[in-house]
């Protein structure tokens, strides 16, 4: 019994060393792009005059441990590059934001390694990335796209998606106005097809300012809509969610 006792545990051992084994040859057959470090972000230069007011971009530098193929051995910095492309427009973490654009790409590493049974050649980078990181607290502008009673729904540089709930709308100033008015008569048959037309193509050229077909919010002492004819509003950002590698902003009016 004793034997047998011996050889199960033995049997376990192995299997378990097997196991782990087998692990750590899978973990290192992944091979991705990491970002090892970054320096701290800095306000990304524009065009525009110098003011106080806070900017979501910044350029971060960062140290990348790149694992790159055996297809790009004639062409490093292409395939670099291919790898970096893979971060744009996408939440990571380690820079705490979405990735724009990278550039002043740099070899770190006078040689690549190859390690283990792994064909992919090893080495260190520095490049630069354009980052879109807002923070809470600040004031962003967005255009209204998208309007119901619940919410207000706005794109950021007609990119990024954020949205003001009815809850953060201050019912002493603001109000929902419904487009729907049953009042209206029904359009009958006998009207003018001509006019109809005509009304058509004012419709679609008053496409983009019209936000919402079921109504809008509007000022309650004036009546004019939130963000005015151009549906232009600046907001408070009040919550960052991060979902799919994609950032949506919570804010207040």
């Amino acid at each position: 019994m004793a034997k047998e006792d011996k050889k199960r545990k033995h049997k376990s051992q192995h299997d378990d060393d097997s196991k782990t084994s087998k692990k750590k040859h899978r973990s290192e057959k992944k091979s991705a792009t990491q970002i090892v470090s970054v320096s701290s972000p800095s306000p990304a230069p524009t065009t525009t005059p110098k003011s106080t007011s806070y900017s979501a971009f910044s350029e971060i530098v960062g140290k990348l441990y790149v694992h790159l193929a055996p297809m790009w051995a004639g062409n490093v910095m292409e395939g670099v590059t291919e790898q970096l492309n893979a971060f744009l427009m996408k939440y990571v973490p380690q820079l705490d934001g979405i990735v724009l654009a990278h550039s002043d790409t740099e070899l770190i590493t006078e040689k690549g390694q190859i390690r283990n049974d792994s064909p992919f050649c090893h080495f260190f980078i520095r490049v630069k990335f354009l980052v879109w990181k807002p923070k809470k607290g600040t004031k962003l502008v967005g255009r209204i796209n998208l309007q119901s009673q619940d919410h207000i729904g706005l794109l950021i540089f007609g990119t990024f998606n954020a949205s003001i709930p009815k809850a953060r709308i201050p019912s002493d100033t603001y109000e929902w106005r419904s487009s729907v008015d049953s009042s209206e008569e029904p359009v009958t048959k006998d009207q003018d097809e001509d006019d109809n037309e005509d009304e058509n193509e004012d419709i679609q050229q008053d496409a983009e300012q019209q936000r919402s077909q079921y109504g809008e919010w509007i000022n309650k002492s004036t009546g004019v809509p939130v963000g005015g004819d151009d549906g232009i509003v600046e907001f408070n950002v009040v919550d960052i969610i991060e979902a799919n590698d994609i950032l949506t902003v919570g804010g207040s009016l």
